[in-house]
């Protein structure tokens, strides 16, 4: 019986043994799961501390930068620009200049006394200028420039001026191929005229027979041309004017015969625009189309006897060069 006992007893303990085996082996794969699970858990909460650190870091570097760019501004600000006004007195006006040494000029304004300023945009350069009338009467002039980062400078001159003449000149010009005459005129007293082609150096021309007028006669330059006149009266009124001049010469031409044929040659340098013929109250022209050539002939066959013959030539800047005549044929 006891041999019996002992027999069956030893499967059921292996049985047992491999139970206890595989539970262990479950637990060990569950603490490798858990550890991983763990190990995962972890990684994760440093990674978003990690970003969140960042962003922390990203946020001040962003502060510090409005900071700094906010001290440096108002640094800047607190900088006031060397500035400087001059305000030369010619006759009844004043030329005002205003320079910046470093920064562009943003805004100058001016007023007479307590009145209305009158407020002039800067250009974007250094510099500025105007010429203002001076009020009769004792005034000042008061001024204030406004640099480019907002700051204020003001200045103020004054200004003793009594005269009942308060007329600008009349300056009156004409041009005739490269001549041009220029009449200046005053109702009261001419003092003296300038004229200057281009950037060249300004001639000066005084009243001389007539008090109340100036004439210049002159040679145009050839070409495209400024031309800048400036005209005083003794109380100091000026009037200035400014005008494109082109420098050229009338077309040249010339009109012949061969046998019943009128044949008329035209030249310019600069180019011929236009050309029309008339004979006998007949007309032909070039059309509305500039023709823009230097030389041009127009031949016309005509019947035997006598014919009346007229023509215009006009070249690209205006220029006619005209002709009427009797022939022939």
């Amino acid at each position: 019986m006891n041999q019996i006992l002992s027999m069956g007893g030893e499967p059921q303990k292996k049985e047992n043994e491999v139970k206890k085996e595989v539970k262990s082996e479950k637990i060990t794969q569950n603490n490798a799961i858990n550890r991983a699970n763990v190990t995962s858990n972890k990684a994760d909460i440093l990674k978003i501390i990690k970003i969140f650190v960042f962003s922390i870091i990203l946020f001040g570097l962003v502060l510090v930068g409005e900071s700094a760019y906010a001290i440096i501004k108002s640094n800047e600000k607190k900088v006031m620009d060397n500035i400087e006004i001059t305000a030369d007195r010619m006759g009844k006006e004043t030329k005002i200049v205003v320079t910046s040494e470093k920064y562009p000029i943003k805004e100058f304004s001016y007023r007479w006394n307590d009145g209305e300023p009158v407020k002039i945009e800067g250009n974007g350069t250094l510099s500025l200028e105007r010429i203002i009338q001076i009020p009769n009467g004792n005034n000042i002039l008061r001024m204030t420039v406004i640099d480019n980062f907002g700051n204020e400078k003001n200045f103020h001159k004054q200004y003793l001026y009594d005269s009942s003449d308060v007329s600008k000149p009349k300056i009156e010009i004409a041009i005739t191929g490269v001549r041009l005459s220029i009449k200046a005129s005053d109702d009261i007293a001419m003092d003296y005229i300038t004229y200057s082609w281009n950037d060249e150096e300004a001639i000066r021309k005084e009243t001389e027979e007539n008090p109340k007028e100036i004439n210049v006669n002159i040679d145009v330059p050839s070409g495209q041309n400024k031309l800048t006149i400036i005209a005083a009266d003794k109380e100091g009124n000026r009037e200035t004017r400014i005008e494109n001049i082109i420098g050229d010469t009338k077309p040249t031409f010339t009109l012949s015969k061969d046998g019943k044929k009128i044949i008329l040659k035209a030249q310019d340098d600069e180019g011929i625009s236009k050309v029309s013929m008339t004979i006998d109250g007949e007309t032909r022209d070039s059309g509305k189309d500039p023709i823009n050539k230097k030389e041009i002939s127009v031949t016309w066959e005509v019947e035997s006897g006598t014919h009346t013959i007229s023509f215009s030539i006009i070249n690209v800047n205006g220029l006619e060069s005209s002709g009427k005549v009797t022939a022939e044929i």
